[in-house]
């Protein structure tokens, strides 16, 4: 069989001695000073990037390299890839809000919707997609007489996108989020009134009257289905669709918090507006810096969990990613050999362990490919030391199948068969 290789991603690494490293993914315009409000992938693996007032572009090499896919000159401050594949975008003037649509990967954009908001300051918005098919999307607006009057509307489609109603004028100020749980609860954060949420699939929403009434900076679901909520100091976690929160840990009272993000691992991220990032890899008992690799000062506008990697969009700075190794032996001094062992476990779902040795520094590539030949995933293309190394992959973008890992390193190669069970 013929083999030709496709891109996805990966799961990372950080030495044990270390707490990991943000790497810069490929500029997407020269001068990377783009800012980047938001990102989406599809089911083929490619990713999605806004740039601030110039457009929506398209990395199909897991972000190494960009181009534009559409909406040239707009303000999209939202990308989300609904269940059946198409992309929706949220964009807008100082005059004008709009809803944008892509049927075909981002090739092409429609506008589905658009609204007359006249001297509208006020930015950002949400997109979820409940499991009846419909689609709800919310963003801010300047309602006046000042400029500080916002209010957040919420509109509904329930013909894939082709129509849109409003169904709610929030009067509680800008949004700070919305996630939709696996039972169809919307959660709607403000930076006024707290929380509200919906549970008849965006028709209505009620005050959260479990949270308080704060000003509030993200919302979002983890993969256990837990919601979390950010206010300016700290982040809260739900088990129960929000009849109660506690106290996710990151405890900074001295700097406000900025974004916050989960990974397909559970892993959760937070920026603070003094630059700082943070991780936690036990639901917030325990937080590490990992500034590593990242500007000074950074401005960190959004986090995006994409094939097992964490992804950052910055205010001016492009997009990075975070490396983490889990492991590398630094006894040396027992490699002697070139070898690729079988991942464990194999068969897998949708995590499994790589481990090598190399016997001798220099450039090294770990990627894997499906049974077409072609590259899904690129787990290491750096120089290493002589040592054993060991790399968690995440299949979880990936449909069952047999898939390659093939490892290269100076003039020796080894491929291994491995089989993903869904």
């Amino acid at each position: 069989m013929k083999i030709l290789f496709f891109f996805l991603s990966m799961l990372c690494c950080t030495q044990i001695f270390s707490q990991g490293v943000w790497i810069h993914a490929g500029n997407i315009s020269q001068s990377n000073n783009d800012n980047v409000y938001s990102m989406t992938s599809n089911s083929s693996g490619d990713l999605f990037a806004t740039s601030w007032a110039v457009g929506v572009f398209k990395s199909t090499d897991q972000g190494m390299s960009w181009s534009l896919s559409g909406l040239q000159g707009k303000r999209v401050s939202t990308l989300r890839t609904a269940p059946d594949g198409n992309i929706y975008a949220l964009s807008k003037t100082v005059d004008f809000s709009y809803i944008h649509r892509s049927t075909d990967n981002g090739n092409t954009w429609k506008d589905v919707d658009t609204r007359s908001f006249p001297l509208n300051y006020a930015g950002g918005g949400e997109i979820v997609f409940p499991s009846d098919g419909s689609i709800v999307a919310s963003y801010s607006v300047t309602v006046g007489p000042l400029i500080g009057n916002v209010s957040t509307f919420v509109f509904k489609s329930t013909d894939n996108g082709n129509s849109w109603v409003q169904t709610q004028r929030i009067n509680a100020g800008f949004i700070g989020g919305m996630a939709i749980t696996n039972d169809n609860n919307i959660f709607l954060g403000t930076s006024l009134g707290g929380v509200v949420y919906s549970s008849n699939n965006g028709n209505s929403f009620n005050l959260l009257n479990t949270f308080p009434q704060v000003f509030i900076a993200a919302i979002f679901k983890a993969p256990d289905n837990s919601v979390y909520v950010s206010d300016a100091f700290n982040l809260h976690r739900s088990t129960d669709n929000g009849l109660s929160f506690t106290n996710a840990g990151i405890n900074i009272t001295n700097n406000y918090l900025g974004e916050a993000g989960v990974n397909s691992n559970g892993d959760l991220y937070v920026s603070m507006d003094d630059g700082n990032v943070y991780l936690s890899e036990n639901n917030g008992l325990n937080w590490s810096v990992i500034n590593n690799g990242l500007p000074s000062s950074v401005n960190i506008k959004t986090f995006f969990s994409y094939l097992g990697k964490m992804y950052c969009g910055t205010g001016n700075s492009g997009i990075y990613y975070f490396d983490n190794l889990t492991s590398v032996n630094p006894n040396i001094e027992n490699v002697n050999e070139f070898e690729l062992y079988q991942n464990y476990p194999n068969p897998f779902n949708p995590v499994t362990n790589l481990k090598f040795n190399i016997s001798a520094k220099g450039f090294t590539s770990l990627k894997i490919y499906n049974n077409i030949g072609r590259e899904v995933a690129v787990i290491v293309k750096s120089e290493l030391e002589r040592g054993t190394y060991n790399y968690n992959f995440d299949a979880s973008n990936l449909p069952s199948g047999i898939y390659f890992y093939k490892l290269i390193s100076g003039e020796s190669s080894i491929v291994k068969k491995m089989n993903l069970i869904k």
